[in-house]
C-alpha cells in the first residue's frame, strides 16, 4: 500500500461526511442499556464502539475532540437520534437494502483509488472495523430517504424567492464566498424565558471559550445542538445568498477569523466564525450532454443486460430506439436517454468520469452508481460562462438546500420531542 493511501478519505459518501462510526472493543465487557427510546435501547457496547471510532477518525484526520466525559456524552445523544430515525422509518417502512450499500462502498473506495477488497483490508489495517463501517453508511443512506421523504418533499422554492435572489446577487455586485464555522445552541421559538436564559448563558459561555482561544472546532465538537459538530461544524462554503438574512448580514461586516456575537434565529443561537474567502470569480463552465439507459440492481443481472443492449447498439440499434424499449429512468427514457447539459460536480462521480474519458459517439460499457447500472454515449460538449438561466438553476438549488438545512434541523427535534427517552448511564 502506498503512503499515499495511508490516510483514507473514509467519508467521502453523500453527505460531506458520515455522522458516526465504531470499532470493537478488544476486551468482552458485559453489556448493559444506556439509553432507553421508545420500544427501543441503545447499548453500551454501541456507545463506547463509536466513541472509540471517532477518536480513530480524529486521530486520522488531525482533528481535536472534546474530553472523553463530553464525547461520551455527544455521542450518546447522536445514538439516541439514530434509533429514533430507524424507528421512524420502520412505521414508514423505509430501508436500505445491502446492494445500497455495497454501491456506496465501493463509490467510497473508489474515491481513495482502490477496489472494495482493497479498502476493507487497509480500514482493518488502520483499525477500523468494516462491519461498523458498513452500519454507519446504512445509516447514512437511511437518514437521506427519511429526509427526501418528510423534509423534501415539503420543500418549495417560488419564482418571486428565485427572482429575488438573483436580483439581490446582481445588485449588490456580491460574489464572494464564505467557508463558515457553526455552533448552534438550540433554542424553540415558543420557549419559555427560563430556557431562553439558560441558552443565552450556554452561549456567552461558549463564545468566552472561542475568545479566551479555544479552537472554534473542538467547542463546536463539545457545545453545538448542529448536525455537524462533531465535524467541527464546518459549513463548507457558501455565498452570502446561500444562508439566511442574520447570518448574511454578520458575515458581510467579518474578516477572516472573527468571530460572531451569538444570533438569534428560530432555530436557537448561532455563533459562527468566518475561516476563509475568496472573491468567487465566475470562470468558464465545461458542460457535457450525454444520453443513457438506466437498468436498476433489482432486476436480475443487470450488468450482463446492458452488456446485450449495448452490442445490440454497437451493431446498427438506434440508442434512442434501444432507451425507449429498455431504460428504467422515466424521466429521460422518452427522451431517447438523453440527460440535461451538467458540470462537474452536477452528476454521481460515476457518470462525470465515464463521460469524460469517452469520445463522442462511442458507447460505454456497463458501470454502476448508487441507483443502479448505466450505458451512456456523449452527444456534445461545450464551454460558456454563466448566463441568466444557470444563474436562476444556482439560485434555485441554492434557496431549496437552505431550506432543507432549515426544516431538517426542526424535523429532527420534533422527532426527538415525540420520543420517550430514558438515559440510565
Amino acid at each position: 500500500m502506498s503512503h499515499r493511501q495511508n490516510k483514507l478519505r473514509v467519508f467521502a459518501l453523500l453527505l460531506p461526511a458520515l455522522w458516526s462510526g465504531s470499532t470493537i472493543a478488544a476486551d468482552v465487557v458485559l453489556d448493559k442499556i444506556v439509553a432507553v427510546v421508545n420500544e427501543g435501547v441503545v447499548l453500551s457496547s454501541e456507545l463506547t464502539a463509536e466513541a472509540t471510532f471517532l477518536k480513530q477518525q480524529a486521530i486520522s484526520n488531525q482533528q481535536a475532540l472534546p474530553s472523553d466525559d463530553i464525547l461520551r456524552e455527544r455521542v450518546l445523544e447522536r445514538l439516541i437520534d439514530q434509533e429514533i430515525r430507524r424507528q421512524h422509518a420502520g412505521k414508514l417502512g423505509i430501508a436500505v437494502d445491502a446492494s445500497s450499500v455495497n454501491r456506496a462502498v465501493e463509490q467510497v473506495a473508489k474515491s481513495n483509488n482502490m477496489d472494495t477488497l482493497q479498502f476493507r483490508q487497509t480500514l482493518q489495517s488502520q483499525g477500523f472495523d468494516y462491519r461498523r463501517f458498513r452500519a454507519n453508511i446504512e445509516q447514512e443512506l437511511l437518514l437521506t430517504r427519511l429526509i427526501q421523504r418528510d423534509v423534501e418533499s415539503r420543500i418549495k422554492v417560488s419564482k418571486q424567492e428565485i427572482d429575488d435572489f438573483v436580483q439581490a446577487a446582481n445588485n449588490s455586485g456580491e460574489r464572494n464566498r464564505y467557508r463558515i464555522g457553526h455552533i448552534l445552541i438550540a433554542l424553540s421559538p415558543s420557549a419559555p424565558p427560563a430556557e431562553e436564559t439558560k441558552a443565552k448563558a450556554r452561549a456567552a459561555a461558549v463564545l468566552a471559550r472561542l475568545q479566551s482561544g479555544t479552537p472554534f472546532a473542538q467547542v463546536a465538537a463539545s457545545d453545538s445542538d448542529g448536525a455537524r459538530a462533531l465535524e467541527g461544524g464546518d459549513l463548507g462554503w457558501r455565498q452570502l445568498q446561500e444562508v439566511p438574512d442574520f447570518l448574511a448580514n454578520a458575515l458581510k461586516e467579518m474578516q477572516v477569523g472573527d468571530i460572531s456575537e451569538p444570533l438569534r434565529s428560530p432555530n436557537g443561537l448561532h455563533i459562527v466564525q468566518l475561516t476563509d474567502k475568496d472573491n468567487g470569480q465566475q470562470k468558464p463552465q465545461s458542460e457535457t450532454l450525454v444520453r443513457h439507459i438506466f437498468i436498476t440492481s433489482a432486476d436480475e443481472n443487470p450488468q450482463q443486460k446492458l452488456a446485450q443492449i449495448r452490442q445490440q447498439i454497437v451493431a446498427g440499434k438506434a440508442f434512442a430506439t434501444a432507451a425507449l424499449e429498455f431504460s428504467e429512468d422515466p424521466n429521460s427514457a422518452s427522451d431517447g436517454g438523453e440527460l440535461p447539459w451538467f458540470a462537474a460536480g452536477q452528476m454521481p462521480s460515476e457518470i462525470q468520469e465515464t463521460a469524460d474519458a469517452l469520445q463522442p459517439g462511442i458507447v460505454s460499457e456497463p458501470f454502476s452508481t448508487q441507483y443502479g447500472w448505466h450505458i451512456l454515449e456523449v452527444l456534445d460538449r461545450r464551454t460558456r460562462n454563466t448566463n441568466q438561466e444557470t444563474q436562476r438553476q444556482q439560485a434555485e438549488l441554492a434557496l431549496r438546500q437552505r431550506k432543507i438545512e432549515q426544516e431538517t434541523e426542526r424535523w429532527i427535534r420534533t422527532l426527538r420531542s415525540e420520543s420517550f427517552i430514558e438515559i440510565r448511564g
